[in-house]
């Protein structure tokens, strides 16, 4: 696929030589002299980046990128001008530009801006059809490109149809509860009630009536029998979460409820039959709880007959494209914004950050960003990067963000993702990249990257 480029430029001279220069690049160059006659082409073609000086006999160049934004807000603008101030490359910048450019510059630097402005303007485009291609699924955050996480859906595959007990572990923020869920959506009690019990929010004594139910007079203020959730959750799935949390004398009783598939409502000396399968949750080392005896051995086996561990997201770097996706929908219909792209280094911070607090901690500062980003692009002060940086561990005081060194670092972790992708084949990582083989050797010998497949598969 060639790329397209629209050069807006009212000095015949200069258009001359951007026309001619990016033409034996390689590039299909559309050159217009006013802003009118871009507005014009932008009508007739798509392009994958305009390049515009900034005073235009008709029209600013700030207010053409403006213009063009309304209707594409994700295509890369690079600005030019003989007059740059400091002022002028900041509203450049919030208003979208890629990249603001001072008259004279180098010819190898705008040839390298141009394509890192084609390539992030290409994976966002990317990232809209995978926006468009997952708008249609319930359950986007579970799926992923992460090995850890593949392995963890073909175990669901093969076990949700059975009744067999599943414990699911994992730090909090994971998606534990959600894949619970999806386990239960894909059984056989898929038509039963899904029934979600936290074992830590409630006093030992209250959790077992609402565990196991209580006849009138059993404790002070049950002054009604009460049926318990086990029963609630008649032919579907009791989702125990934070099992962990569970008192001696409740654990006991849980086993004996898992065992014989029967409870005893609190003051009751009748059982009541149950029919339910139970999935549970932690984000506790039950196996240390169980050697240190806080938790019993034999619940345990009874509980972990099939165990899930949900890997922390800071070790599912390849699937945030995905989840900060799924999230810009999300909110943009929830709070009705307009946001669609994110600057690169916005997408560094993302992809530095640990996420202590995993999926969940993701989305409310997704959340907002979106909030907070007045137009279509979420820039450093939208998500708050200072912020989030004087919480990573390991660093120090936050520092401004190198738009070089994030471009640059966002491009090395995309080749990493599609080599690994492609099992080390250029060729295909290329394709995947939606760039030139020639122009992923370059950036592997520029990254220094390593292409044997042997540490692709």
């Amino acid at each position: 696929m060639q790329i397209r480029l629209l050069i807006v430029e009212d000095e015949q001279e200069m258009l001359l030589f951007l026309k001619r220069f990016f033409t034996r690049k390689g590039y299909a160059v559309t050159g217009v002299a006013s802003a009118e006659e871009a507005v014009g082409a932008f009508a007739e073609t798509e392009y994958d980046l305009v390049i515009s000086d900034l005073a235009l006999a008709d029209m600013n160049g700030l207010d053409l990128l403006k213009a063009i934004r309304t209707v594409d807000p994700a295509l890369p603008f690079i600005i030019i001008t003989g007059a740059g101030t400091i002022e002028t490359a900041v509203e450049a910048i919030q208003s979208g530009a890629f990249h603001y450019l001072t008259k004279p510059f180098k010819r190898k630097d705008l040839e390298i801006l141009v394509k890192r402005a084609v390539e992030f303007g290409l994976m966002h485009r990317r990232l809209s059809r995978m926006h468009e291609a997952e708008s249609a699924r319930e359950r986007p955050l579970i799926m992923g490109e992460n090995r850890e996480m593949q392995q963890v859906i073909r175990t669901v595959e093969k076990v949700a149809r059975s009744d067999t007990s599943v414990l699911i572990e994992g730090e909090t923020g994971t998606g534990k509860s959600l894949l619970a869920r999806h386990i239960h959506q894909t059984s056989l009690r898929d038509g039963g009630p899904f029934i979600t019990i936290d074992c830590g929010a409630l006093p030992e004594n209250l959790l077992e009536s609402e565990l196991f139910g209580h006849v009138k007079g059993a404790f002070t203020g049950a002054v009604r029998a009460k049926r318990g959730l086990m029963e609630e959750a008649h032919q579907g799935t009791v989702f125990l979460d934070e099992i962990g949390e569970l008192r001696p004398a409740t654990q006991v009783k849980m086993l004996r409820a898992i065992q014989e598939k029967k409870i005893r409502p609190v003051g009751s000396n009748q059982t009541t039959r149950i029919d339910v399968r139970f999935i549970c949750a932690t984000n506790r080392e039950l196996t240390t709880d169980v050697a240190k005896g806080r938790f019993r051995e034999d619940l345990y086996y009874r509980l972990a007959v099939i165990p899930i561990l949900l890997p922390p997201l800071r070790r599912r770097r390849e699937d945030l494209l995905r989840f900060v996706g799924h999230f810009v929908r999300e909110f943009n219909k929830r709070h009705n914004k307009t946001v669609s792209s994110l600057s690169p280094d916005v997408w560094q911070a993302i992809l530095d950050y640990q996420w202590k607090g995993n999926i969940r901690e993701l989305k409310n500062v997704i959340e907002r960003a979106v909030l907070l980003t007045d137009g279509p692009m979420v820039t450093a002060d939208g998500l708050g990067i200072g912020r989030m940086e004087n919480r990573t561990p390991g660093r120090g005081r936050s520092k401004p963000v190198s738009l070089k060194k994030a471009v640059a670092e966002a491009e090395r972790t995309a080749i990493r993702r599609a080599l690994h992708l492609a099992k080390g084949n250029r060729s295909t990582a290329a394709v995947f990249l939606g760039i030139g083989r020639r122009t992923l050797y370059d950036k592997l010998k520029l990254y220094g990257i390593e292409t044997d497949s042997r540490h692709w598969e």
